[in-house]
């Protein structure tokens, strides 16, 4: 740019020259003219050239700035990306970090669990504790095997003391123990020969079922049958052998060993829950028949109980006879036949049908067909006669039974009052320190209700469908009635 600049000032200092020096005419002048002119072109070339030299270095100038934009911009980008990987990087490692610290605590919680179950392990030896479950199951189950039993209890114990410093070899016995006691608990045991009842010593079987339950029943014409069952002691439930007082204990206990013998499967009676008032129950107990158990019943609701029963009774013959009359009255064979020969106009074969109608409808139709009227009112006043005389014969005894089904239930909390009445007499008397004295009396005085609806519920029902039967029978007789008229005297 500089030596352009000191040419183009060269050029007009020239130019200038050139017009101050030159004279008007002469050879002179004209040679230095030409001369300058010479030296003028070769200025304006040396310029034209400076020009194009200075519009290269532009161009490349340009050219260089856009390389470093397009450097600067590359680096920009790859400056970013490794910024984001850089923090990318970052949250990677807060997250390792994270975890790292996680797992320490969930390793340190791990070893302390560890420390824990460890030592639990290695006080598995000096712990007798654990025995104390099986102690207890041996202590209420019944008494048999049991010497041998405690000779186990204390081969494990000594084991727990000798090799406390080896828990597994305790673990061992401890589990060996309770398999056999598991063993013990589900195994049946059969056997025959001299058993003792009493003060007598007789042959016969026994059986015994696990740990719960026990049975024996002697041989020969003076058949004993007893059962091993808990009954209540100082401390707490013991087992002893309780002899069958009644017939159905006995019989089935005596079906029981015969079902044994013959086959796998035998039913026994056994009190599983091993409850002193079941077992009791179970020894003492006399299966009742239905027939015992409603004179029961009828013994412990008091006497109340016999009007509530005749209720029923009464109840029952008024249903009988209405299903039986309503059956009879609602017979309505071949009258729509007869209605068809009406319409048809052969009143005679009509008639002749309708002669063999029975029921309330065949009636209707039989006293619209077989007579002559002069009028359709006077028809109509002919067929009102038989509903006036039917119908009641349909409804007979319907509010008889009402009354009867609304009756018993009252009559049954009558005799609830009663008896609470009585129960808060004794409970004046003797107390409320006895509960089941207490509940025996409100059982009993709640039998009456009990009772009392047994009835209604039944009478209720009975009631409701006698009474949709008759009302069906009375819009049957309405319809065919009105079909009886229409035949014969249709409305124009």
């Amino acid at each position: 740019m500089l030596s352009l600049k000191k040419i183009s000032m060269a050029v007009v200092l020239g130019t200038g020259l050139l017009f101050a020096q030159q004279p008007l005419g002469g050879d002179v002048a004209g040679d230095n003219l030409v001369r300058q002119r010479a030296e003028l072109n070769k200025a304006k070339a040396d310029l034209e050239e400076a020009r194009q030299k200075r519009d290269m270095e532009v161009a490349a100038r340009w050219n260089d700035r856009e390389k470093a934009n397009q450097e600067r911009e590359l680096f920009n980008q790859k400056y970013e990306e490794a910024k984001e990987e850089l923090d990318r990087l970052m949250e990677e490692r807060v997250r390792l970090e994270e975890n790292v610290r996680i797992a320490r605590e969930d390793l340190a919680q791990v070893k302390a669990n560890t420390e824990t179950k460890r030592s639990e392990y290695m006080a598995l030896a000096a712990d007798k504790g654990i025995l104390e479950p099986m102690f207890q199951l041996k202590d209420r189950g019944i008494p048999y095997h049991i010497p041998q039993r405690i000779d186990d209890f204390n081969r494990t114990e000594k084991s727990m003391l000798l090799y406390r410093d080896d828990p597994m070899r305790v673990a061992k016995s401890v589990i060996e123990l309770a398999k056999r006691e598991l063993a013990f608990s589900r195994e049946i045991e059969w056997k025959k020969g001299e058993l003792v009842f009493g003060s007598r010593v007789v042959f016969g079987e026994e059986m015994r079922l696990g740990g719960i339950y026990a049975m024996r029943a002697s041989s020969g014409a003076d058949s004993s049958v007893s059962m091993m069952l808990p009954a209540p002691g100082d401390k707490g439930q013991i087992f002893t052998w309780h002899d069958m007082n009644t017939a159905e204990p006995r019989a089935e206990v005596n079906e029981a060993f015969a079902m044994a013998k013959d086959s796998a499967f035998a039913m026994v009676p056994v009190d599983v829950l091993l409850s002193t008032t079941l077992s009791t129950e179970l020894a003492n107990s006399e299966e009742k028949t239905l027939w015992d158990e409603i004179k029961q019943a009828f013994h412990d609701g008091g006497i109340l109980m016999y009007p509530i029963a005749a209720l029923l009774i009464l109840g029952l013959l008024i249903v009988l006879e209405r299903i039986v009359v309503l059956s009879i009255k609602g017979a309505s064979l071949h009258y729509r036949k007869v209605l068809n020969l009406a319409a048809e106009g052969k009143i005679d074969e009509a008639r002749a049908l309708a002669e063999k109608l029975h029921g309330s409808i065949g009636k209707v139709v039989k006293t619209g067909i077989l007579r002559d009227y002069p009028d359709r009112a006077a028809a109509e006043k002919a067929i009102e006669e038989v509903f006036a005389g039917e119908v009641p014969t349909l409804e007979r005894g319907l509010s008889t039974l009402s009354v009867l089904a609304t009756t018993a239930p009252l009559a049954g909390l009558l005799g609830t009052v009663m008896g609470m009445i009585q129960l808060f007499e004794v409970i004046t008397m003797h107390g409320t320190s006895d509960p089941k004295l207490l509940a025996g009396g409100i059982s009993v005085a709640l039998l009456t209700t009990e009772a009392g609806l047994i009835v209604a519920i039944p009478l209720q029902f009975l009631l409701t469908f006698l009474t949709n039967r008759a009302d069906t029978i009375r819009a049957r007789m309405e319809k065919a009635g009105l079909a009886v008229l229409n035949t014969r005297w249709i409305k124009g």
